[in-house]
């Protein structure tokens, strides 16, 4: 893949998940476009998190896309950043689905 091609990754949840929720109960800064996307701070990267069925706060399905990292980061390897992103999310989902 080219260095100048962002990455991207589509998650798929088991059932319909607030989103939102979820990145906050990670403990991850977010800032909302509108009710299906929101951009993402992760590890010193910048992650444009796209709802692709259902809304932010109702999703079943989203796309991930890198947008850059910091300057601190030498050598940022995007697509090991978003898979373990769709994993600490997907957990959270469930984790905040079973609260309620």
């Amino acid at each position: 893949m080219a260095s100048d091609e962002p990455a991207v990754q589509r998650c798929e949840l088991r059932t319909a998940a607030n989103v939102l929720a979820a990145l906050d109960e990670c403990n991850l800064e977010h800032l909302d476009v509108d009710e299906y996307r929101t951009f993402v701070l992760y590890r010193e990267a910048v992650l444009d998190l796209q709802v692709s069925e259902g809304r932010l706060t109702a999703a079943s399905e989203f796309t991930v896309t890198s947008q850059g990292f910091s300057y601190r980061v030498s050598d940022p390897d995007p697509e090991a950043v978003i898979t373990e992103f769709c994993r600490e999310l997907v957990a959270a989902t469930d984790s905040v689905a079973s609260d309620h």
